[in-house]
């Protein structure tokens, strides 16, 4: 059965115990996420991803009035990925206005020939291609970017449809916060979900990690104690 693994928000602020929002977690749950990320890529598994974006006036922000501290702002240290070398390849996937269907501009191939469009059929075939995709976030879930939807719906599709793959969600944070929101909106688009809890933080330590799995079973999504 295909696999996609699904990394959700392997920042700086996030990991490093320097960042912004750090979230304590064992050594061996980076370990863990790289060791997943490796292994996708050797095996030619697609790899998509999240990437937290915020500007500096982000509701969600203290001095704004939300729980958190100032962390992933866009362009600084502490927004740039931990794994920033796997995959090997990278299309970043900024947040965009979808009105009629998937436009996604980027550089042009050769000197002269002019910047191109990619749309979800053609990002998805760049992700079976081995490249991985990480997608604009401002909020928890994965799908707050619009342009998620279509390309993993043309993924899918192009290895055999929902029912035929298996999405593993990996990274930074359960516990209520993104990386459920990932797995849920996986989830309630009828895909096979499992989150992989030895590569996962969780705020809130055991107990927002036994709170994610319960809520996350009670979804359907299977939760994998160990690899």
């Amino acid at each position: 059965m295909p696999r996609i693994l699904i990394d959700v928000d392997t920042q700086h602020d996030f990991v490093s115990p320097q960042g912004a929002l750090h979230v304590p977690a064992d050594p061996s749950v980076p370990e863990a996420i790289a060791s997943l990320l490796r292994q996708a890529e050797t095996a030619g598994d697609p790899i998509l991803g999240s990437v937290d974006s915020h500007a500096h006036d982000a509701w969600e922000f203290a001095d704004n009035g939300g729980p958190f501290p100032p962390h992933c702002v866009k362009g600084t240290p502490g927004w740039l990925r931990v794994f920033h070398d796997r995959p090997t390849r990278t299309r970043f996937i900024p947040m965009q206005v979808a009105t009629s269907g998937v436009a996604n501009l980027v550089g042009e191939r050769h000197r002269g020939a002019g910047p191109r469009v990619l749309d979800a059929a053609a990002l998805a075939a760049e992700a079976r291609a081995g490249i991985g995709l990480y997608f604009e976030k401002e909020v928890y879930s994965l799908f707050s970017n619009p342009t998620a939807e279509a390309v993993l719906a043309e993924l899918c599709a192009s290895l055999g449809g929902p029912q035929a793959v298996t999405f593993d969600v990996i990274g930074y944070c359960t516990g209520g916060y993104c990386v459920d929101a990932a797995a849920l909106g996986l989830r309630e688009r009828g895909y096979r979900v499992r989150v992989i809890a030895a590569a996962t933080a969780a705020i809130g330590g055991e107990e927002g990690q036994a709170r994610s799995r319960e809520s996350l079973r009670d979804a359907g999504v299977e939760w994998v104690a160990n690899r």
